[in-house]
């Protein structure tokens, strides 16, 4: 029952989910930055840095394995605890404007041109908080297309009603404004999934970066824990940094 709850989760976003993403991490809203200056001296004005052009090749197998967590990346108490993985289609969400936030939930978006391995992992005597991360890569700007499509949903979509398998669920999305940033842009939120049957839900708290062609996504379940609650947000620059040194690589 745990695993099967853990993995539908992690599927759940994530944010398989994330994966699927709340409040924005960083650089999830329609405003640009300022431009970049070089300094210039006497009355000479600024002029703005050359800009480098966005990453469009995919990540390589290797630079994919690179930004996939292992053990020793998690600190002291977590395991690695592997998953069935599964290939089931992303739900369909009841309004259009959702649909990037029910594509995450499916264990590889349907565009990613590669995927690297799902990294599994739990904490406690009884696996009570677990840890599921992926990382994939796209084609052209497919990467950048789907975080500001999954910025533009957290906002519109606080409940996420969708149907799987011919049966209608709901999951309520919370954005987590104050979490870390990370990577180029960075998104992360709570879902929370009732569970059809059982008198409880379970609380995912989700993470979706881009750097680049490459994103990774994780779901970390922390059980009922508060203190465990706030580990989230060590865990998120672990896994950002992860991806940007695999892209570096």
């Amino acid at each position: 029952m745990r695993t099967r709850m853990r993995r539908g989760a992690a599927a759940a976003l994530t944010a398989s989910a994330l994966v699927l993403t709340a409040a924005a991490c960083g650089g999830g809203d329609d405003e640009k930055k300022p431009a970049a200056t070089a300094e210039a001296g006497g009355d000479k004005a600024s002029a703005p840095a050359e800009e480098k052009p966005a990453a469009t090749e995919p990540l390589t197998a290797e630079q994919l394995k690179a930004a996939t967590l292992v053990v020793a990346d998690l600190g002291e108490g977590w395991k690695a605890a592997p998953l069935e993985d599964d290939n089931e289609p992303a739900p369909k969400a009841d309004k259009a404007e959702c649909q990037p936030i029910a594509d995450l939930m499916t264990m590889a978006p349907a565009n990613a041109s590669a995927k690297g391995e799902s990294a599994d992992f739990e904490k406690g005597a009884e696996g009570d908080s677990g840890l599921s991360q992926r990382a994939f890569t796209f084609e052209g700007t497919a990467a950048a297309d789907l975080t500001k499509a999954l910025g533009a949903a957290l906002d519109a979509c606080p409940k996420l009603t969708y149907t799987q398998d011919g049966e209608k669920a709901e999951v309520l999305i919370k954005k987590l404004p104050d979490a870390p940033k990370t990577a180029e842009e960075s998104y992360a939120f709570v879902m929370d999934m009732p569970i059809e049957g059982f008198d409880f839900k379970i609380t995912a708290h989700i993470l979706v970066a881009r750097q680049g062609t490459g994103i990774t996504r994780a779901a970390y379940m922390p059980g009922q824990d508060p203190a465990a609650v706030k580990a989230f947000d060590e865990l998120i620059p672990k896994i950002g940094d992860k991806l940007v040194k695999a892209t570096q690589g």
